[in-house]
């Protein structure tokens, strides 16, 4: 019992761990890239941006990196309460986590001078988006998020799993996105590129989370119906190291019996089995499918080798 209480706690201490990192992250991103080259990024993040100039404004002696903090920490706290109603359990208390360690640290940046990156928008929103997609990646398989729309979408999901969120996501940061580049480009005077950088920005960032989530080496699904099924899951078997499912099919009884072999495979490994297939059956009907995750085998790219 104590052995399982450690090995509890550890996972515990190492999965806090790493929502740290996505936090620091998180910050990171906003003020070393975002933040310098005046940009809004989608979400409560580019939110917290637009209200920062506007509260400037009135207030105009106040630094921005350090108001924005605040800005940020406020407009997630109604969501951060919705959540701990509505959701409750280990997505909350990460979520919340990870939202003081992103303010902490957006706030303590400027008072130890950490560097802010002014050279090039572009290199800005390049580096700024691996960040922050490394970040909610790392957020998102610890069960948690940096907060804002996230909370958002775990609520309605809960309730309303049919609706199709990443189309009003990306609407509400599509919004976002405008509107904040449009109080820049007239409070700051900036020039209208900015809005064409920011969307940059968002799209790259969601791109590279899901680069960081697939892998670089992510699986593929083939799907072969063929009459030399026998010979190809031998071949299959033999070569990839790996077992396949065959799946019967209706057909005319005076045909050839065919099935389909069902395999997944690397993507670097399906140029051989393309290969494989086209010399043991080159008239074989054959349709890819992208696996964008195999949860039940988290080392499935490391165990499963080819020769």
């Amino acid at each position: 019992m104590s052995k399982f209480k450690a090995k509890d706690i550890w996972t515990k201490i190492k999965e806090f761990f790493w929502i740290t990192v996505a936090g620091i992250l998180n910050a990171t991103s906003l003020y070393t890239f975002l933040n310098p080259s005046k940009l809004i990024a989608g979400g409560f993040s580019g939110l917290s941006s637009a209200l920062t100039y506007i509260i400037r404004l009135a207030v105009p002696g106040v630094e921005y990196d350090q108001l924005m903090s605040i800005v940020y920490f406020v407009l997630n706290i109604p969501l951060l309460i919705c959540s701990i109603v509505f959701l409750r359990g280990d997505f909350t208390v990460k979520t919340v986590y990870a939202t003081v360690v992103c303010t902490a640290v957006l706030a303590i940046f400027p008072n130890i001078g950490f560097p802010q990156f002014t050279d090039s928008r572009i290199i800005a929103v390049i580096f700024g988006a691996v960040l922050i997609g490394y970040a909610m990646y790392i957020a998102s398989e610890f069960n948690g998020s940096n907060g804002g729309t996230e909370i958002i979408a775990r609520i309605v999901s809960k309730y309303h799993p049919e609706i199709d969120l990443s189309k009003v996501i990306f609407c509400a940061n599509f919004l976002i996105t405008i509107m904040g580049s449009i109080i820049v480009i007239i409070i700051e005077h900036e020039n209208a590129a900015i809005i064409i950088y920011s969307f940059i920005y968002v799209i790259l960032g969601s791109t590279f989370m899901g680069m960081f989530k697939r892998g670089f080496n992510h699986p593929q699904k083939f799907m072969i119906v063929t009459t030399e099924y026998e010979q190809l899951i031998q071949d299959i078997t033999t070569y990839f190291k790996r077992g396949c499912s065959c799946v019967d099919i209706s057909e005319d009884p005076e045909e050839p019996t065919r099935k389909i072999v069902v395999v997944v495979v690397q993507y670097r490994q399906r140029v051989y089995l393309k290969q494989l297939i086209k010399a043991r059956d080159p008239h074989a009907f054959v349709f890819v499918k992208d696996v964008y995750d195999v949860f039940s085998r988290p080392t499935f790219n490391r165990s499963y080798k080819n020769k």
